[in-house]
């Protein structure tokens, strides 16, 4: 009896193969395989012996599984062991270079003269043995384990072995970091050598610098070579920049390339990972039909599946065909599927190709926008417009450098002009403090002197004192005289004193009167004002005052001068003739009262100093206020001048007093008509040069001629002078009147000085003898110190004057030389802004112009990028129909071969009516199948391991010997270990 015996252990046998894949089993589709037939078993042991065979096959194919894992794992083994030699190929490099970065470092301080070189090598001593040491106890590690690969141990390079001694990643981090701190010590000990070389070339070039002066010239030339290197090593530089940049710009774009391609490579990776995976599923799936299929023809060869009987054999044949049919019918879908597949393979083939050449015109763009040629960015408008906006301003900024040289060198000037002028004044100061210490002691020594005569004096004094104890009487009777002379005295000074009150307030009213006329009637308010000043002058006469007839003096040529300015003066001689009148009744004026201040003697004289001085003050404050507008600057010192002339003036005055007090009668006499004598001659030379400027005046009047103005003013002046001539009438009478009560005055004055004059010789005689020495001393004394004392003012205040006047010189001097300085530079600058206003409105013009042509680009740009998005809207679609049309067509073309192949399948079978005749058919297009395509005589018994296609061994040997190296259907290429023997059964 014939049966089928299904086997128990299916599940053990489906799941054998694909026990030893690397995926989890719920992922993987499940195959159910048909039962298998033993066949007509006669006995036990035959059974036993076809499941032994049937078990044998099955670890067989486990077998050639395993085999193939294996095969795997050594190609992973391979790859690995080539990306580790490669890491320790980079790693030795590192090494390497690193070494000699250290022996360069080494070399630097050796220059520099540092003594760390001792602790270089003891560091680098330290870290040798340390590595032999560990070298030692790896390789014994490695001898104990690998007794049997010597070769191995061969292989380990010493410069190799410093980095991975050991296999523990904490240690090699260890020596690393211990190299790394070793560098950096050595790299900072080069910096702070460098450091201290530059510190000192500072200093020596400060001692330099100190030490000679002349060195600036040269190191200004040499300054400037510097700077004339340094300029080319900052252009040197900007081009290596600019190189720089392009390269890195380069080595940004490759880079970028780079990270595509190995995103590519990562992602031809995973699908080639998935490809091996679908590579194994299918192989297992493929080595499972072929056994079937050659269990299969086995079968049908040996005539295992006919029946002894042959009433049986048209049920056997129709169970055959059935059974034939059922496992076309999957080969057929299967063939249908692989080239279903192989197309679509092709379609995605192409799509990437078309994907990654799209992609290569994208980074080509990409590239060429980031690397636009020079000649159309010179070309374009915006580089021009940069390049004239560089253009004028870098001249701009070399117009600026310029100016800030000029500028440097001016401070340098200046600054050098300063120093110059402190050193001046250091030099002066000490030649001042040397002539004071000097003047200090010529004073010291003529201070003990005149201490010394002091003392002598003090005991001649104290003898004469002694001596005249017995004048006592005689003195005391001259005191009471003396009082009452000061009485006397006194009533004259108050009468004078209400004499002076009445005159100030007439000049009050004087005054009020010539601010109330008008400039026509200035000449007969003065003459009016002479006239009263005559008459007070009179009256002062009177009361013996000296000072009015100075002021009369004066008056009088006010008046000469007031009338010879005037117009009509020069034309009337009358008026000219009254002015000669009246300067000889001055004189006669002037002679009388010479005579009567020789009566006049205290007072007189007394007074007529006080208006010296006032007069001399006067004048001193006119030339101040006249000279306030002219210098402004020395104002205040000449109002200390004032002051300490007023106070010399005064001390003077004291003095003179004190030596009047002292003088004897005709001695004072004497002084006082000295003193008249020096007014009136002062008075007499002031009238005769009044005199001569008048004549001069009228000699230009005369020639000019008279005006209508100018007699009209006659003719004021020819009233004025009637009505003076009446006041000159009354005063005349007034004058004799005076006169006649100052020689009665007079008279009773002169009794008075005659009996004075009997007393003061009764004095003199007795006081000549003792005072006259001592006074004459004292006085003299007095007049040396005062004279030392103005002396030394003077010269002081005349040094401090030459001091500030060279100061002040010094400094106008040089602002003057500024000014010319700035002003020419702000007329090149004004130059310079005028053409620079040109050139900007120039600009703005241009500025204008492009802007209206770039809108006007922009305008049609826009227009050109909307069409440009139209066309590429109608393209887009155009191309998606045609995509769409080509798909259609691939899906149309697919599905005429699949309906040819079928019609070529039912050709064949047409003419053959038995199920027999159909397999031998298709057994033989098996076996053509089966042949090698390169010869079509033997049958395939290799696979190249490469593209999995299969050829005859002859045909692979022949390629391989002949370098023909490439598959004959991929060109793909292989070597010696990529294609394998297979046996088909």
């Amino acid at each position: 009896s014939s049966g089928l015996i299904t086997m128990a252990s299916k599940r053990q046998l489906d799941a054998g193969p694909t026990s030893d894949s690397d995926e989890p089993q719920a992922k993987r589709p499940t195959t159910i395989l048909p039962a298998v037939s033993i066949g007509p078993v006669a006995s036990l042991e035959e059974m036993d012996l076809k499941m032994l065979k049937f078990q044998n096959k099955k670890l067989w194919e486990k077998i050639e599984i395993r085999r193939q894992a294996e095969r795997e794992l050594e190609d992973q083994i391979e790859t690995m062991e080539a990306k580790q030699t490669a890491t320790d190929a980079t790693l030795s490099l590192v090494n390497r270079y690193w070494d000699q970065l250290d022996e360069n470092i080494k070399i630097t301080l050796k220059r520099l003269g540092q003594d760390s070189d001792e602790v270089v090598e003891e560091n680098s001593t330290q870290d040798e043995e340390d590595l032999k040491k560990k070298y030692i106890q790896r390789l014994q590690i490695i001898l104990a384990e690998f007794t049997r690969n010597k070769i191995l141990a061969l292989n380990f390079l010493p410069a190799f072995h410093r980095l991975l001694c050991d296999n523990d990643f904490q240690v090699i981090k260890e020596n690393v970091a211990d190299r790394l701190d070793f560098s950096r010590r050595t790299f900072a000990k080069v910096i702070d050598a460098i450091l201290d070389q530059k510190k000192q070339q500072t200093s020596i070039s400060e001692r330099a610098i100190k030490e000679n002066e002349n060195v600036e010239e040269h190191l200004k030339t040499e300054v400037g070579k510097l700077e004339e290197a340094n300029n080319n090593l900052q252009e040197l530089t900007t081009g290596l920049q600019a190189e720089h940049h392009k390269f890195y710009m380069d080595r940004s774009n490759v880079e970028e390339k780079i990270n595509l391609l190995e995103e590519r490579v990562e992602e031809l990776q995973e699908t080639a990972e998935t490809a091996r995976w679908e590579l194994k599923k299918t192989r297992l799936r493929e080595d499972r039909l072929t056994r079937h299929l050659a269990e299969a023809l086995d079968k049908i060869n040996k005539g295992t599946l006919v029946e002894a009987s042959t009433s049986n054999a048209a049920a056997a044949e129709t169970e055959t065909a059935d059974i034939l049919f059922k496992s076309q019918a999957p080969n057929e879908q299967a063939e249908e599927a692989v080239l279903l597949a192989e197309s679509r393979l092709n379609e995605l083939e192409t799509l990437k190709k078309q994907h990654q050449d799209c992609l290569k015109e994208l980074e080509r763009a990409k590239i060429d926008l980031r690397n636009i040629p020079d000649s159309l960015i010179i070309q374009s408008s915006e580089y021009r417009t940069l390049k004239s906006q560089f253009s004028v301003l870098y001249h701009e900024s070399v117009q600026m450098k310029t100016m800030l040289d000029e500028s440097r060198v001016l401070i340098q000037q200046t600054r050098n002009s300063n120093l110059r002028r402190i050193e001046q004044m250091e030099v002066d100061e000490l030649q001042t403090q040397t002539k004071l210490r000097n003047e200090l002691i010529q004073l010291e020594d003529t201070l003990a002197k005149v201490r010394h005569d002091y003392e002598s004096l003090h005991t001649e004094l104290e003898q004469n004192l002694a001596a005249n104890e017995q004048a006592g009487p005689v003195n005391r009777e001259m005191r009471h005289l003396i009082n009452s002379l000061q009485n006397h005295n006194r009533q004259l000074k108050g009468e004078i004193q209400r004499y002076k009150r009445k005159i100030k307030d007439l000049q009050n009213e004087l005054a009020k009167v010539r601010s109330k006329q008008e400039e026509i009637r200035r000449l007969q308010d003065e003459i009016k004002h002479e006239s009263d000043k005559l008459f007070s002058s009179v009256k002062s006469v009177k009361l013996e005052e000296d000072v009015d007839v100075k002021k009369e003096v004066v008056e009088e040529t006010c008046y000469l001068s007031a009338t010879s300015n005037q117009p009509g003066f020069k034309s009337n001689p009358q008026l000219y003739q009254e002015i000669e009148d009246l300067e000889k009744k001055l004189n006669d004026k002037g002679t009388e009262m010479e005579k009567i201040s020789k009566e006049l003697k205290l007072v007189r004289f007394y007074v007529n100093l006080l208006a010296i001085f006032i007069f001399n003050a006067h004048k001193n404050v006119k030339n101040i206020k006249q000279q306030q507008y002219t210098q402004p600057i020395q104002y205040t010192e000449l109002i200390c001048l004032l002051n300490r002339t007023t106070n010399a003036e005064m001390k003077e005055l004291k003095l003179l007093l004190d030596m009047y007090k002292g003088l004897s009668k005709e001695q004072r006499d004497k002084a006082e008509i000295m003193a008249n004598e020096k007014v009136a001659t002062s008075a007499r030379d002031d009238l005769e040069k009044k005199i001569r400027s008048l004549e001069e005046d009228v000699a230009r009047e005369d020639s000019r001629g008279p005006d209508a103005d100018s007699l009209r003013k006659m003719k004021v002046l020819e009233e004025t002078i009637i009505e003076l001539r009446r006041n000159l009438s009354a005063t005349k009478q007034e004058e004799e009147a005076l006169l006649s009560e100052m020689d009665v005055t007079g008279q009773a004055f002169e009794d008075m000085q005659e009996q004075n004059m009997r007393l003061l010789q009764q004095l003199r005689e007795k006081d000549d003898a003792n005072f006259k020495l001592m006074s004459e001393r004292i006085k003299a004394n007095q007049v040396h110190k005062l004279l030392q004392e103005e002396k030394s003012v003077l010269q002081d205040q005349n040094n401090t004057l030459h001091m500030q006047v060279d100061s002040q010189n010094q400094v106008v001097r040089m602002l003057e030389e500024k000014e010319r300085s700035l002003q020419g530079t702000l007329v090149t600058m004004e130059k310079e802004l005028n053409l620079r206003s040109q050139i900007m409105d120039l600009h703005k013009r241009k500025a204008v112009e492009m802007t209206q042509i770039r809108e006007d680009l922009l305008r049609d740009v826009e227009k050109k990028k909307e069409r440009l998005s139209i066309l590429e809207e109608s393209m887009d679609r155009k191309v998606e129909n045609l995509e769409e049309e080509h798909f259609k067509l691939s899906r149309l073309q697919e599905d005429g071969a699949k309906l040819r192949r079928k019609l070529e399948k039912h050709k064949k079978t047409e003419g053959l009516y038995s199920a027999d005749e159909v397999l031998m058919e298709e057994i033989k297009e098996y076996k053509t199948k089966l042949r090698c395509p390169c010869c079509n005589v033997n049958n395939k018994d290799a696979v190249l391991t490469k593209c999995f296609h299969v050829f005859c061994i002859k045909c692979i040997k022949t390629r391989y010997e002949t370098r023909q190296r490439k598959c004959p259907k991929c060109n793909a290429g292989f070597g010696g270990n990529d294609f394998h023997r297979i046996y088909i059964e």
